[in-house]
């Protein structure tokens, strides 16, 4: 059977012979890697690996982050940039039922934004 969630970034038809494979970007592709359990479970895994393998420094982790996602360094404006938002999603999330939980959340909330992002979806 072919996996539904393929439906929704135009999987070619698997009927006889598929000659060509319509391209195209709609909102349900953004809104399901937004809303797929599987991208949060794995935007949290990606954290996971973030804090095991570049430590505390959270510069470090924005640094591990881009090289692999987007297979590259991030610029400084990327760094400052992901430092802030992490810093803003924690202060959000302090006030959650579970603020013992906020740091790492707030990580896999921008491992979740990299891994919706065009640079990484989408091939030039």
């Amino acid at each position: 059977l072919p996996l539904g969630v393929l439906e929704t970034f135009d999987a070619p038809m698997m009927a006889p012979n598929c000659e060509r494979r319509p391209s195209s970007t709609v909102a349900p592709q953004s809104l399901l890697m937004m809303n797929s359990t599987f991208v949060l479970r794995c935007s949290e895994a990606f954290a996971a690996r973030l804090a095991k393998e570049a430590g505390p420094d959270p510069t470090a982790r924005v640094a591990l982050a881009w090289r692999l996602a987007l297979g590259r360094d991030p610029s400084p404006a990327h760094v400052a940039d992901a430092l802030a938002y992490v810093a803003g999603q924690q202060a959000d999330l302090a006030h959650g039922p579970d603020p013992k939980a906020t740091a790492q959340h707030a990580w896999a909330t921008l491992c979740q934004a990299l891994l919706c992002s065009n640079a990484f979806l989408y091939v030039n």
